[in-house]
């Protein structure tokens, strides 16, 4: 896995064109002192073995890249060991990391699912409007997205009343009017 990260680090450093210093520097800018420029040049030669958690948070930060792109190499690799001696295809791995890929009753998955939820329901609303923007507010296609919207965002109602069920935290609405929020 520190290999994966290693070379991860190394494309995206070099893509950005950034010294392994550069790097070093913005690490410590975003608090890890851990990483000078010879740490990083260990970790990237293979001669540095190990990578924290925090670490690897920081490296992405530095980087302007996503966390979990160091660790799946998504596009870049046909597989990837996700545990020991555990391989799949990046993007499988990802999923497995992310809990998109899990169909269970978790706060993740179910919180997952109202974070889907609003995006779907934005996308139909975005629909709507770009169909009343051309004078088409009562047209076929403007009545279904409405439909469509009314049934997700009910949809949604239900997830939040289960988030609440549980006692977990409710994330905010993003300006959708739901539950009268």
């Amino acid at each position: 896995m520190s290999r994966t990260i290693a070379g991860e680090v190394r494309r995206h450093r070099r893509a950005r064109g950034m010294s392994a210093q550069a790097l070093a520097d913005r690490c410590a800018e975003l608090g890890i002192t851990s990483l000078p420029r010879s740490v990083i040049a260990n970790l990237e030669n293979g001669r540095r073995g190990n990578v924290t958690f925090a670490e690897v948070l920081v490296l992405a930060a530095a980087l302007d890249v996503a966390p979990a792109v160091l660790v799946f190499p998504v596009g870049h690799a046909e597989t990837v060991e996700y545990l020991p001696g555990e391989t799949a295809a990046p993007l499988d791995a990802l999923g497995w990391f992310n809990g998109t890929g899990r169909d269970d009753d978790s706060a993740l998955a179910l919180l997952l699912q109202h974070q889907n939820l609003e995006q779907r329901i934005r996308g139909h609303y975005r629909r709507i409007w770009d169909t009343a923007k051309h004078g088409e507010t009562d047209g076929p296609e403007a009545q279904a997205a409405r439909e469509v919207a009314e049934e997700l965002t009910a949809q949604l109602r239900e997830i939040r009343a289960e988030i609440r069920a549980r006692g977990l935290v409710l994330p905010p609405s993003a300006g959708l009017d739901v539950d009268g929020e």
